[in-house]
């Protein structure tokens, strides 16, 4: 059995990576023979990590980046003609060798941040198509789904997703969207996503009055291409005067990622914090460098309280235990903080009410034995939830032909 793992794996993203580990993990016990290989978005942290072969997801990628941004404008909008023709080729000859293919999770399908068409949706397409010409299962798993405004990106989307031969979502949401637009069928269901099939370990006793806030490379919606770098200033700026005010309340922060290019930001909120602090001792902010989501959540296990917006920081904090609150830039944070029980403490990153974020860590703190108690029951109930999703996926994949449900 070969099994092709593709998606933007590798790349620096800890929340893609998590949902990789934990299909592996199915793997390992479903298929512990499989030859596995990838088409990733980090081929050479892929092998480095696992010692398996991997190639590009596009042949961009591969491309050295000018030193000059509006050279390397240039160039992307000159090979974007030949680089569909190369990765239309490049897919369907990797594809043909796999009895299947699989995304492990990720919001492949949705909408909310900026995806140019030529990119993921134009060679999830081709990695579609080019399955069901050779006669290789494809699957999406547990996945995140949106509506789509740019119809380009929708219309690829869309059609890749019907021609796969299984998909799961992450959420009832991401169905409900499935089934709206067509894409999904009756059978399809949604499991939970699967960062909360992967193992706990509580290493640390977190310290009283701490807050993690977890902080992200955003530059807006896909509406807000034209005035990205405006959205970005403005969302650092916020991020820096919330600290700050965590910091007059008595409270230290423990800044988290959950992407490398997250990185500038949470280095842009300490160094807005030397600035201030005058006090004795240590200073209550810190940032400390990880790059798996075993750190992230050794990162989340010392502190007290949550408030993150990338989707998988708030997954840990919610996986931990931890009261948390999610900053929204999409509905998949009111889904996730509905299925997890406290989807009252959600705020839109598009009408941030910062005073009211350090009332509702608070009412977080004050709240923390029935928040953790009820946090606790629904991580339970999502890994229920995930065994029952792996079994279907099973019986799709890798049963024999006369036992498949569909």
């Amino acid at each position: 059995m070969k099994v092709g793992l593709y998606g933007r794996l590798g790349g620096g993203n800890i929340g893609n990576d998590a949902m990789l580990d934990a299909v592996l993990e199915y793997l390992r016990t479903e298929q512990p023979q499989a030859e596995l290989d990838f088409m990733c978005e980090g081929p050479e942290a892929i092998t480095r990590r696992y010692g398996v072969p991997a190639v590009h997801m596009h042949w961009m990628q591969s491309r050295k980046p000018a030193r000059s941004r509006i050279v390397q404008k240039a160039l992307t909008l000159l090979r974007i003609p030949p680089a569909a023709i190369i990765d239309t080729w490049r897919t369907a000859r990797w594809v043909r060798k796999h009895d299947v293919v699989m995304i492990p999770g990720a919001g492949v399908l949705e909408g909310t941040l900026p995806e140019r068409p030529w990119e993921l949706p134009y060679t999830m397409l081709v990695m579609a198509a080019c399955g069901r010409l050779f006669g290789v299962k494809t699957a999406l798993v547990c996945v995140g789904g949106s509506k789509v405004e740019e119809r380009g990106v929708r219309v690829l989307l869309r059609t890749a997703a019907k021609l796969v031969d299984y998909r799961s979502f992450r959420d009832e949401y991401s169905l409900g969207v499935g089934r709206e637009t067509g894409v999904a069928a009756p059978q399809d269901k949604a499991f939970a996503d699967l960062a909360f099939a992967l193992p706990v370990e509580m290493t640390k006793t977190p310290e009283p009055k701490s807050v993690g806030v977890g902080v992200m490379a955003y530059y807006g919606s896909p509406a807000d291409r034209p005035r990205a770098d405006e959205v970005h200033e403005h969302y650092v700026d916020q991020m820096q005067q919330f600290v700050r005010l965590l910091v007059e309340s008595g409270r230290t922060v423990r800044l988290l990622v959950g992407d490398r290019l997250d990185e500038e930001v949470a280095d842009a909120v300490v160094a807005d914090a030397r600035t201030y602090w005058t006090g004795p001792g240590q200073m209550p902010v810190s940032y400390e460098p990880f790059t798996s989501f075993d750190g992230l959540m050794d990162q989340v296990a010392a502190v007290q309280t949550v408030v993150a917006m990338r989707y998988h920081c708030v997954v840990a904090g919610l996986k931990m235990g931890r009261p948390t609150l999610a900053i929204a830039y999409g509905r998949k944070h009111d889904a996730l903080m509905g299925q997890m029980g406290v989807a009252e403490y959600v705020q839109d990153v598009k009408a941030l009410d910062l005073e009211r974020l350090v009332e509702q860590v608070g009412e977080l703190e004050a709240d923390e034995a029935r928040i953790v108690q009820t946090l606790a029951d629904h991580a339970t109930e999502c890994r229920v939830r995930l065994d029952a999703g792996f079994a279907d996926l099973t019986a799709v994949l890798f049963a024999p032909a006369t036992e498949s449900v569909r």
